[in-house]
């Protein structure tokens, strides 16, 4: 099947709804010519073991299949899915990624709530007319609400709260009664969850508010088919709490504006917004029409005709831990070199993920564990890779680059590729078997660059060649392939030089 390389595609699987737009590119802005979306409610299918309900599982695969048609003429690498808060609370997930990954025909990445604050910021930013203003912007999702602060595109500050419409509607209206003693409680506690971001978010401050996302656009569309206002207002919150609690329960809820699919989780949605207004004293919050699936797609073409946030973090996680940029250079040299040799033997490429790239980025930041304490530094590398905030990251990108910095060099530990999901825990283990080789070429930190040639002699054994008399030079060189060959029997593998 023929593709177009001028469309792209965003899915955003959220806690109450799965999203997915097409867009099409023109000249750096976006023609959206489809969009869909499905009241999936994977947070109500979420267990307290953390696992999804069986019906709830099948209800979201399902979707995904169709999602997985709509997008089938659009090349891989114009293709971005994530998930949120429900996929980030729940338990052993891969599996439900692996089967999702096979509905869909590609990866659902995990965001943290940084990520997604960033993201919604920047699919906002770029829906509204240019101006010199300062902007908060609110995202009331099935499980999270995310508060940003940002002037133009750029953000200066990103919060994820853990508060939502499906959550706080089973945490205070689970049995669907709607009552003011529940929304006060309901309200109370938004409050509180607010209260350690309050005064920063104040302190920045804003010249406009913005909403986005499912809850805040229902809550406007009540209040204007209601004639309570234009925009959002904590009197139109209001107005729409009593006209609730009147009714007395969701079964007989019955609001002009008000979409049956959005009755479940209204007052929930509502206390989180009504929450927000007094914990910030805003006065008033425009409707933004776009959100996080418009933000994926901006993002996506920052990674193709501007500068991937991706390569902002590695750089930013270098300098905060004083990586020698040198010495990480002539590792990813080297890497690189490697892997255009075997790529193609050992099938390392992706339509829709950069390998070369995972290589490079291992390479630039393997050693910033040592800002800590050289003894165990590699295991302070996994963990400064897998615990920061590098925007652009999914959380699985995270896992891999860190099984990899974690696998550089010592005991191979195999448990961190199994971990992934497939096809990565596969071909991250031969990606890390270049690193490590890498690596042990240039322990010496010498400026001067081996020049290795590495040949195949079948999948699993390693043929290492060098310009003559380059390991007569360099005998600390010759003993740490010796040593390197001992770990890599220990997988498997067979590594001669």
């Amino acid at each position: 099947m023929s593709t177009d390389n001028t469309l792209f595609a965003a899915i955003d699987l959220g806690s109450n709804s799965f999203h997915i737009i097409i867009a099409r590119e023109l000249g750096g802005r976006l023609q959206v010519i489809d969009r869909h979306k499905e009241m999936v409610r994977m947070r109500a299918g979420l267990q307290p073991d953390g696992s999804l309900a069986p019906d709830v599982q099948e209800r979201a695969l399902a979707c995904l299949r169709r999602f997985g048609q709509l997008i089938s003429h659009i090349p891989p690498e114009n293709v971005r899915c994530v998930g949120t808060n429900t996929l980030r609370n729940m338990k052993h997930s891969a599996a439900f990624l692996q089967a999702a990954r096979e509905a869909l025909g590609h990866d659902i990445h995990t965001i943290s709530g940084q990520e997604e604050a960033r993201l919604i910021y920047l699919g906002v930013a770029h829906g509204l007319p240019h101006a010199d203003e300062q902007r908060l912007v609110i995202d009331i999702g099935g499980g999270s609400t995310e508060f940003i602060i940002g002037h133009h595109y750029t953000h200066q500050h990103l919060t994820s709260t853990e508060m939502g419409c499906v959550s706080f509607s089973q945490q205070f209206f689970t049995d669907g009664v709607l009552t003011s003693k529940r929304f006060k409680k309901a309200t109370t506690r938004a409050r509180q969850i607010l209260r350690p971001y309050a005064w920063q978010l104040k302190q920045l401050g804003w010249d406009a508010a913005y909403g986005a996302s499912g809850t805040i656009k229902a809550l406007g569309a009540i209040i204007e088919a209601n004639g309570w206002g234009e925009q959002i207002t904590y009197q139109g919150l209001t107005k729409i709490r009593d006209a609730l609690i009147e009714t007395g329960t969701v079964d007989n809820l019955s609001l002009k504006g008000l979409k049956d699919e959005r009755k479940p989780v209204i007052a929930g949605g509502l206390a989180v917004l009504i929450g927000a207004f007094e914990a910030l004293q805003i006065t008033t919050l425009q409707v933004s029409p776009n959100a996080l699936r418009e933000g994926l797609i901006y993002d996506m073409l920052g990674r193709l005709v501007a500068e991937d946030a991706r390569e902002v973090s590695i750089r930013a996680l270098q300098a905060w831990t004083r990586v020698d940029p040198a010495q990480a250079a002539r590792v990813a040299k080297t890497a690189r070199v490697l892997y255009k040799q075997v790529h193609n033997s050992w099938k390392l490429h992706s339509p829709d993920f950069d390998y070369a790239k995972l290589l490079h980025w291992a390479a630039e930041v393997h050693e910033c564990g040592k800002a800590i304490s050289l003894k165990k530094y590699r295991t302070h590398s996994a963990y400064l890779v897998e615990q920061s905030e590098l925007a652009g990251f999914s959380q699985q990108e995270k896992a891999m680059l860190a099984a990899m910095v974690y696998n550089h060099r010592g005991k191979i530990d195999l448990k961190r590729f199994e971990a992934l999901i497939s096809p990565h825990d596969k071909r991250l283990r031969y990606l890390t078997l270049l690193l490590r080789l890498a690596v042990a070429l240039h322990r010496g930190r010498e400026p001067d660059t081996p020049d290795p040639m590495l040949v195949l002699k079948d999948k699993k054994t390693l043929q290492l060649t060098f310009d003559t008399n380059w390991l007569a030079a360099h005998p600390m060189t010759v003993l740490d392939l010796h040593t390197e060959a001992k770990h890599l029997q220990d997988i498997g593998f067979s590594l001669e030089f």
